[in-house]
């Protein structure tokens, strides 16, 4: 399969980012195939490294790799940083023009020495060290031609900041096409190059699938407050809500953001508001009362790494017990966990039609790494999308007294809004009988909690199928959920490349708990992986509690990573060649498990 991976690195404020945002954009408008992963520090200019690698290919591709093919470094910290992550026979293009390096110790691979801030400043532009880089890149790609579309999505970028801004970056971006194509050409092992394009494609993060997807899910109404890295989705719905007759709200904590949500769903409109760990915490208590008083809603959780301000920028999977377990009392509701990018657009779908059908919070669990880095979609058919809409009262009969939380088979009662005749009635957090009152009575609070459950019980029929990959006859089993998906499906091709036959399992509903699609996955398994990037391992403890029961010889390993980091496929293909090995390993203990 043709590809080529290519990591751009610089300090903070090079405009690292904004480069690989670019080319990104060109990549996937080319008819190309793209995806990204990007790591920046918290603070805007303090210093710290800044790098964006993405991963070009005519092919679908997975993961932007764990190797690249071309690293383009700024200066020389983050050079050294990372040129181990070159492969063999790679490229290095390095910015020269304030201090040298000695690269002799690195013998197998081609080394470009480029006056990058140099170019820029004769182009009159000091801070288009990234605009010269793509067009360097641009010009070691001849087979690949889109320096065309790169001026376009330049233009595009910076439309705001007027004509001279605009010219200035196109000025460095061919400045350093030239360049390469004058000074590199006969060096340039990138010359085979060739990727046919194959076609209109989507290009989004994490963060944009699921703002749009709340507004094809009839969502008009967002409020939240900023906080990274969920603050990109009310960005997104600032600017495109409006167009559809919504409205977004910045409140000032996410206790008023979800506050804010409950109340205008509670009035009729598809509602939700977005955050991360320490804001779900302090939304725990609205989400009890949104539960109580059966308000749909959703709640997305960006997951960061935590506890307090933690990792703001970096990626974990630290939430999972707080989603299910973090509210107060006998809290029913469902938890979503999208698989990819891709999966970010349609669980979110599913999050709104789960809220509005059975009147429950639902909380959607993406992380740092899924929300920020982009990939290509293919062309989504929005006209056969199901979307569901909450079952309203509408007065048939006036002689009959509307009893909003009547019993039902299915737990779900019809829901009025304010104004509706003859649809008046209560919604506080106090428990209360069919028709509203409050009551403390021991024989309603029992009814009435059944009834919440209830809905849940029926819910279960309605959630997509856990995702399984590699063979079924497989006697090696991976479990995992959320983002970490793509490194794990790399990895077991990897293994199949080498004679091993695993098999993987992703639920995207991890609340309630898939006891059954776990159950029948491991029943005749011999060892099972269970990989998650949090310390405690908190889904690996759960599925040991609840899922363990059938296969009592099973052998189960738990994986995990929480340095801020994604996985990558070669580690866990790694990890997965010590199991079938049997080599020696500290092994630290956990309940009824072995961590690596």
């Amino acid at each position: 399969m043709p590809e080529l991976v290519v990591r751009l690195v610089g300090t903070a404020g090079d405009g690292v980012i904004s480069a690989g945002d670019i080319f990104t954009l060109a990549t996937a408008r080319h008819g190309l195939y793209v995806t990204t992963y990007r790591s920046f520090p918290a603070e805007i200019r303090g210093g710290g490294q800044s790098l964006f690698q993405f991963r070009m290919s005519d092919k679908k591709v997975l993961t932007p790799s764990d190797v690249c093919d071309v690293l383009i470094a700024l200066n020389e910290k983050t050079l050294m940083d990372n040129i181990g992550e070159l492969k063999t026979g790679g490229i290095v293009i390095y910015d020269n023009s304030e201090e040298a390096c000695n690269l002799d110790d690195y013998r197998n691979i081609t080394k470009h020495f480029v006056p990058i801030a140099k170019i820029a400043k004769d182009c009159n532009n000091a801070r288009a060290k990234n605009m010269v880089s793509l067009g360097v890149l641009a010009g070691l790609l001849p087979k690949v031609q889109f320096l065309d579309q790169l001026k376009d999505d330049v233009r595009t970028r910076y439309a705001a900041k007027g004509e001279d801004v605009i010219n200035l970056n196109i000025t460095a971006l061919q400045a350093g096409y030239d360049y390469a194509r004058e000074n590199l050409a006969q060096y340039n092992n990138l010359e085979s190059v060739d990727m046919v394009p194959s076609g209109k494609k989507l290009i989004m993060s994490g963060n944009e699938a699921i703002a749009l997807a709340a507004l094809v899910a009839g969502c008009r109404f967002y409020s939240g407050y900023p906080i990274t890295p969920a603050t990109e989705i009310m960005e997104w719905l600032a600017r495109e809500m409006p167009k559809v007759g919504g409205d977004v709200i910045q409140c000032e904590d996410e206790i008023a953001a979800i506050t804010a949500a409950i109340g205008a769903s509670y009035g009729g409109a598809k509602a939700f508001t977005a955050t991360s760990g320490p804001g779900l915490s302090l939304m725990s208590e609205a989400i009890g009362l949104a539960s109580m008083a059966e308000i749909p809603l959703v709640i997305v959780d960006v997951q960061r790494g935590g506890p307090s301000t933690g990792l703001p920028t970096k990626t974990e999977q630290s939430d999972l017990n707080m989603a299910i377990y973090g509210t107060h009392g006998d809290t029913p509701k469902i938890v979503i966990a999208p698989i990819d990018v891709e999966d970010c657009f349609y669980q979110t779908i599913n999050a709104f039609n789960f809220a509005e059908k059975y009147q429950v919070p639902v909380i959607l669990l993406s992380d740092a790494s899924l929300s920020q880095r982009r990939e290509c979609v293919d062309m989504i058919d929005i006209e056969n999308l199901e979307i569901i809409d909450r079952q309203k009262y509408t007065q048939t009969d006036e002689t009959k007294k509307y009893t909003r939380y009547c019993h039902t088979h299915s737990g779900v009662s019809p829901m009025s809004e304010p104004g509706v005749k003859g649809g008046a009635y209560i919604a506080t957090g106090l428990e209360h009988n069919e028709g509203s009152s409050p009551s403390y009575a021991a024989d309603i609070h029992a009814a009435m909690t059944e009834k919440r459950f209830k809905k849940l019980e029926t819910a279960t029929h309605d959630f997509r199928a856990a995702k399984k990959y590699g063979p079924d006859d497989a006697k090696i089993g991976i479990i995992g959920w959320g983002s970490t998906s793509a490194p794990v499906l790399e990895a077991i091709d990897m293994a199949a490349e080498n004679g091993y036959s695993i098999q993987a399992l992703y639920p995207r509903t991890v609340y309630p708990f898939p006891n059954k699609w776990i159950n029948d996955f491991i029943e005749d398994k011999e060892i099972l992986i269970i990989l998650e990037r949090n310390y405690s391992a908190q889904f690996a403890n759960t599925i040991v509690y609840r899922c363990t029961c059938m296969n009592k010889d099973l052998k189960i390993y738990n994986f995990q990573k929480y340095n801020g980091e994604p996985f990558t496929s070669r580690e866990i293909y790694n990890k997965i060649e010590l199991v079938i090995r049997g080599q020696s390993l500290k092994f630290t203990v956990h309940q009824h498990g072995t961590s690596l």
